[in-house]
Formats: C-alpha cells, structure tokens, sequence
C-alpha cells in the first residue's frame, strides 16, 4: 500500500500515471499563456514607438548656473552624503575642472571672448602709456609754478613784494589827479584826526617785514587730519625748516617718488631731502592699488636731535649673585611719537614668511595707512598747498571728497594700532601754526 506524500513530493510512477499526465497538460497551457503575455507587450512596445504624438518624449532641461557655484557635476551613481553637500565656490574650483563641467558648445564661445578680453588688454596698455606722457606733459607745466611757490614759501622774492607793498603806500598818501610835475600838491588837503597815527603803525609794520612764509608747510599738514595725527609739537619745530614738497611720477606711470626738501640750516639732522618712493603698477587705473614695493630714507640726526627715538637712563640694582646690591646705570634708546616715521615704511612680507590672520590683517592697515599718508601730500597738499595752508581746502571739502582715490582710509572705532605712533593727546593733535 503506498504512503500518503505531500503534492510536491515525486509520486510513485505505476500508480499516479493519470495525474502525472494532468500536471503536464497544465504546465503546457500555463508556458503557452505566457508565451502570449510576452509577444503582446513586445507588439505594444513597437506600436508606441511609431505614435511618438500621443507620448512625446522628455524635452532636454536648458543649461543654467547657480548663482556662486559651477555647474552640477554629470552624476556617477555615488550616493556618498558628501554630494549633498554642494559644490564649493568658484575660486577653489580647478579651472580645467570647471571648464570640463560646461557643455562643449560654450568653449569656442569662451575662446572668442577671451580673445576679445586680450584685445582689449593690448588697448590699455597703449591708453596707458599715453596717459602717462599727458601726465607728463602737464606735470611739466605746472613745474614752474611750484618752484616760484617755493621761492615765495622762503622768501627768495620778499624784495618783489616788499617794493610793491611801498609803491602801494605811496599811492594811498598822495591822492590821485592832484599833483604837479613836481609831484606836489597844488591844493590844501584836509587831514582827518587819527590819519598820520595810521601812517605811522604802518611804518613801523614795515619795520617788522617777515621773511618769506614760516611754517607753511607745517600749517598745511595740520589742517589734513591723516597727516596731522602724526604730527607732533617737537615736528613743527622741525618742518619749519620745510622749504618744499615735491612729487615726481615715473615716465612708465607705474609710481612715484614724495621728496620733502629742507633748509641746509636745519639743526635736527643732515639731510636736505628726504624721500619717500611707491612703485604702483596700475597707478594709472582705478583699481584697487597695488603696491609693489615702497621705499624711504635714512635720516641722518645730529647728536641728541632724533624726533624718532630718544635715549632714556634708568639706574638698576643687581639684585643676586656677585656684586648684589650694586647699582649700575643703564641707557636704553626708547620710540618716540614722530611725522618722521613715515620715511621708515611697513617691511615687505617676504614670500616664505608664514603670517596667521592676525599678522596679514596688520601688514594690510600698516601699508593701507602709509599710502594714505602718501595720497594727501600727492594729491592734495602739493598741488593745493596754499588752500590747505589757509584752511579754505579743508573747509570747501567734505569727508568722502578727501576720502577719494584713499582706498585705505576708513572709519576708525578706536581700537587697534596704527602702523604709526599715535599722537600724544594735548602735545600733538591738530597743532597750531606757530607765526613768528
């Protein structure tokens, strides 16, 4: 007797022929019926790719950049949580990286464009040169001005104005049209109370003629707040013996050269000029300047004289070992507040020092505040001297026109230092002009 087997369970062939027999009829039917299944999907799959109206395919998505970044990168199947992130900026981006990730259509256009862009290049270069020899050309011409500037400032013309100040004195005593060939007067003149008192302070103002402008250029400075906060009361004594300021640019336009020139009586140091010299590469522009380089001068004081520096003495007392208690005297040479650090400029950072922000961020005010200082006298206080002298430039102008062109100034709050000493507060601020 054969034993009951579950259906998926081989049956014993002798008694289980009929079923056998029914299970493969089936199967038969079964494959036919997915035979047809398969042809039916294969014929719809044909029929809609002939009627491409009823389904149009997807359109292509436009190309388009995000604002900042580049665009996507083709996708590699990396589902990695980093590209999630988005794509950094474009200044850390690879240039061929970047071009790689743009259709090949826009690179002949970049190709064209760049080749506009050195076009235009090779055009300011020669605009350029050019306007360097205007620059020229007119600097020449006002040079001869500045120098009779300068003649008047010492006081090589003060017996040209000393004669006209006479010959106007002389026309204010003898009235017009009443004279004779003689040169007197045919009629009585009536002398108001008070009149010949006048004449006679005149005469004695005469007396007291001054020679040329003292402290012309001290007084300018000081009526320019950036150069005047350098500006100590043991300087103007100093750039009293200021005779001129001078600036010439180079033929190139590529910088320029500040030259202060003293009078050889000067009893602080040796020097007739100091100079002050800006190697600028895009002067000329109005781009952000550049500077290549800055260098000043060595100022050569006489003995005790430096406004720089100054030697202190201190007194110590060994406190331990041989000799304790032993005082001993000990002179050590101290900065002192000064305008005449502007000739000792900021050290160029060399290319292997490693500064951290708060280095760089010093280096930068440091040479952002000394051509600032440089701008003023170049271009304001040499070409506008006198104004600045009388104050009437300080006052017809407001703080963003002296700010023009100064790309380094900027508000201060009163914190951090200057790549200058302060000012000593009440001894060196805004000083007074000093008339003898």
């Amino acid at each position: 007797m054969a034993e009951e087997t579950p259906n998926n369970v081989r049956m014993d062939d002798g008694d289980n022929t009929d079923q056998t027999d029914s299970a493969q009829d089936a199967l038969s039917s079964l494959t036919v019926e997915e035979t047809n299944q398969e042809d039916n999907a294969d014929g719809n799959s044909a029929d809609n790719e002939n009627d491409t109206s009823a389904n149009p395919p997807p359109q292509a998505q436009p190309f388009s950049f995000q604002f900042n970044q580049p665009p996507a990168a083709p996708d590699n199947g990396n589902d990695d949580d980093d590209d999630d992130e988005g794509h950094p900026d474009l200044d850390l981006v690879d240039q061929n990286e970047f071009l790689s990730l743009l259709p090949k259509s826009l690179l002949p256009k970049l190709d064209k464009l760049k080749s506009l862009h050195n076009a235009r290049e090779e055009i300011m270069k020669e605009y350029l040169l050019e306007r360097a020899k205007l620059e020229a050309r007119f600097g020449a011409m006002m040079k001869p001005l500045y120098e009779e500037r300068r003649k008047i400032v010492v006081g090589e013309m003060d017996e040209v104005f000393q004669k006209e100040m006479e010959e106007e004195e002389k026309r204010k005593k003898t009235p017009s049209g009443e004279t004779d060939e003689g040169g007197e007067n045919n009629e009585n003149v009536d002398v108001e109370e008070g009149v010949v008192e006048e004449e006679g302070e005149r005469e004695k103002e005469d007396e007291e003629f001054v020679k040329g402008i003292p402290q012309f250029w001290a007084c300018a400075m000081g009526h320019f707040d950036v150069i005047s906060e350098l500006v100590t009361e043991d300087d103007v004594d100093c750039l009293e013996f200021m005779t001129d300021v001078t600036c010439d640019d180079f033929p190139d336009g590529t910088g320029f050269e500040l030259k202060f020139h003293f009078s050889p009586e000067n009893p602080y140091f040796t020097n007739t000029v100091l100079t002050k010299r800006y190697e600028v590469p895009n002067l000329l522009t109005e781009d952000e300047p550049i500077l290549k380089n800055v260098t000043g001068t060595t100022i050569n004081w006489k003995k005790n004289k430096s406004l720089t520096h100054k030697e202190v003495t201190k007194k110590q007392r060994k406190k331990g070992g041989r000799g304790a208690g032993q005082i001993r005297t000990v002179t050590k040479r101290e900065r002192t507040d000064s305008f005449f650090h502007f000739f000792s400029p900021p050290k160029m950072p060399k290319m292997e020092d490693v500064l951290d922000e708060e280095e760089a961020d010093a280096v930068e005010e440091a040479f952002d505040f000394d051509y600032d200082v440089a701008q003023a006298f170049r271009g304001h206080l040499i070409p506008k001297g006198v104004l600045w002298f009388t104050g009437e430039a300080a006052d017809g102008l407001d703080d963003e026109d002296l700010l023009e062109g100064m790309e380094g100034v900027e508000e201060e709050d009163g914190e951090g230092e200057s790549p200058f000493p302060p000012p000593v507060p009440g001894n060196g601020e805004n000083q007074e002009c000093k008339q003898n």
